[in-house]
């Protein structure tokens, strides 16, 4: 057998790894390895499949491969992939936490498919002489080389536990939290100068290519969207101060059943306030306004229910009164807060 053949034969077993490593895997494996062995096992296998990857592009360069010494870094490939799925299977959620095995297994995944997407471009170039020789060739494999080395240095940014994996999720909700703040404030100081415009009040020629203008606001309408204003005000501050108070690093961390159950709810509170400000826009239907705040209202409910909850975040709290003046009644002050505004919205949506 020649050394192409020998090549062919490693690339689609390699395919084939990377195609069982996709697949869900239906029990996690049982160690006694602490996180750290297995956080720096994991991040060491991703080191070796990014030399692995480099030496197998180099001699498999389409304008001239050097067939027998892709051998080794493909046996390489093969085997590392395969060791990679099992550690990631020994991350398990009632022992490290929901959200850092998700990001475990995102990164398992995404490691798995960019390397199989490599490898289908090297057994493609091969079955095709024409594009062997060519340009294109050259740069479908670096960029595809270059997509499996960028989803390797991914690994090095791997959260080391569950409260670090918690607190970066949190990091990306509190981003789309602001981002919905600013289209509110945006709308409003829209509104706000349209109704000072002395302009003629004509289309502009938009309706000629098919866009309607969109309505300005009457008075009702901005006065509700100054409320919403005001609530995701409050719930900005209140986010952030979660994050620097309860998701502290400085301290003990909370157990990880809590900090997934807030990180759940973050994120299901970035979608509530998404939808509450979608329905802002004009023309303002009050029926899906108090829909979407009933929502709302109940995802603040759920948080000061964790944040009350005997032993969940005991510790946390009973560490703020200790060191800050205000302590754990900042929380209070705030959820208080909260329910009015979000009181004052409700009555102003009912029918007169």
């Amino acid at each position: 057998m020649s050394d192409r053949q020998k090549v062919l034969l490693s690339l689609a077993f390699v395919l084939q790894t990377c195609s069982a490593a996709l697949e869900p895997s239906e029990d996690t494996e049982i160690t006694n390895e602490p996180l750290d062995v297995l956080h720096k096992d994991l991040t060491s296998l991703c080191s070796f499949l990014y030399a692995a990857t480099t030496k197998l592009s180099l001699a498999l360069k389409p304008s001239s491969p050097t067939y027998s010494a892709a051998l080794t870094p493909l046996k390489d490939l093969a085997d590392r992939v395969s060791a990679l799925f099992h550690c990631a299977n020994h991350f398990r959620a009632e022992a490290h936490g929901s959200i850092l095995v998700e990001e475990v297994v995102s990164l398992k995944n995404d490691v798995a498919s960019s390397i199989r997407d490599l490898v289908k471009t090297f057994i493609q170039i091969d079955g095709d002489d024409s594009r062997q020789d060519s340009g294109q060739a050259g740069d479908e494999y670096m960029v595809r080389t270059a997509a499996v080395h960028a989803v390797l240095e991914k690994a090095r940014r791997l959260s080391a536990n569950n409260l670090l994996a918690v607190r970066k999720r949190w990091s990306e909700d509190a981003a789309s939290l602001d981002d919905g703040f600013r289209e509110v404030a945006d709308m409003i100081e829209e509104a706000e100068s349209e109704s000072t415009d002395d302009f003629d009040d004509s289309d502009d020629g938009w309706a000629e290519i098919g866009i309607e203008k969109s309505q300005k606001m009457v008075p009702e309408e901005l006065e509700r969207t100054k409320q919403v204003h005001g609530i995701l005000r409050l719930v900005q501050l209140l986010h952030r101060r979660i994050l620097r108070d309860i998701l502290s690093t400085s301290h003990d961390a909370p157990s990880n059943a809590t900090l997934d159950s807030l990180s759940t709810l973050s994120h299901t509170l970035l979608s509530a306030s998404d939808d509450l400000v979608a329905t802002l826009y004009t023309p303002q239907d009050p029926q899906n306004v108090a829909t979407e705040l009933g929502s709302f209202r109940k995802l603040i409910s759920d948080f000061q229910a964790l944040l009350a909850k005997p032993d969940a975040l005991e510790t946390q709290l009973q560490r703020l009164s200790l060191e800050t003046k205000n302590g754990s009644k900042w929380f209070d002050t705030c959820f208080v807060q909260l329910h009015k505004a979000i009181d004052a919205l409700d009555v102003s949506l009912r029918p007169t």
